[in-house]
């Protein structure tokens, strides 16, 4: 049998799995301790994984651990490994023998549609030494938006980060995270944000406050 993806749908105890080309030709369940054996015995160029997000799209304590699972795969077998937003796909299962299995064919499925919610785990861009000094030496609290360089981030600081892998990485340095700006209002306003240029947040920034546009 041809395998050029693996597809995972994450769990705490047992991962489903789906394997194939095109489409997936053989799924089934395992325990998650026995994943890196399937990806050892099925030399695939990339590997998917169905990450859980909150249903109004939030970070949650689970989606860290699937991106930690997806980082170590990353690392272990220098694979492409995408992320793929799994919303719903396990309750539309739900009743029928081998949901996990079924789950992990549905997102082998949406990466293949090239669809929406899907992410590369990509390295972070840095950004210059002398703009990690300059955040570093404002006080206050401090907003990271749409940039992936960890070394910003500080104590009193929050992140918005569409990109799940990097937002996991600034959830590791101890930041909270969000995916949407529709959620920083019970953090504003702030005395410093960093963002990219076009950013449209001045209404999160306290009166006097600093922004600073890379």
């Amino acid at each position: 049998m041809s395998v050029n993806l693996i597809a995972i749908d994450y769990g705490e105890k047992r991962c489903g799995i789906a394997l194939g080309g095109n489409v997936p030709s053989w799924i089934f369940t395992v325990e998650r301790s026995k994943v890196f054996e399937v990806l050892t015995r099925y030399d695939a160029s990339t590997v998917v994984v169905g990450m859980p997000l909150s249903m109004s799209g939030r970070y949650s304590r689970q989606t860290f651990e699937c991106i930690a699972f997806a980082e170590k795969i990353k690392k272990k077998f220098r694979k492409e490994v995408f992320l793929v937003d799994e919303r719903l796909s396990s309750r539309m299962f739900q009743g029928r023998e081998n949901v996990d299995g079924l789950s992990a064919a549905e997102i082998f499925e949406r990466f293949v549609a090239h669809g929406t919610g899907i992410y590369q785990l990509r390295e972070p861009e840095k950004v210059y030494d002398e703009t990690i000094e300059e955040v570093h030496r404002c006080p206050g609290k401090l907003l990271i938006a749409h940039l992936s360089d960890t070394r910003l981030c500080r104590e009193n600081c929050v992140v918005l980060q569409e990109e799940p892998y990097h937002a996991y990485l600034f959830h590791k340095r101890g930041c909270h995270v969000e995916r949407d700006e529709r959620f920083l209002e019970q953090f504003a306003p702030f005395d410093i944000i960093v963002t990219r240029r076009g950013s449209n947040l001045e209404r999160f920034l306290k009166s006097g406050g600093r922004m600073v546009c890379l």
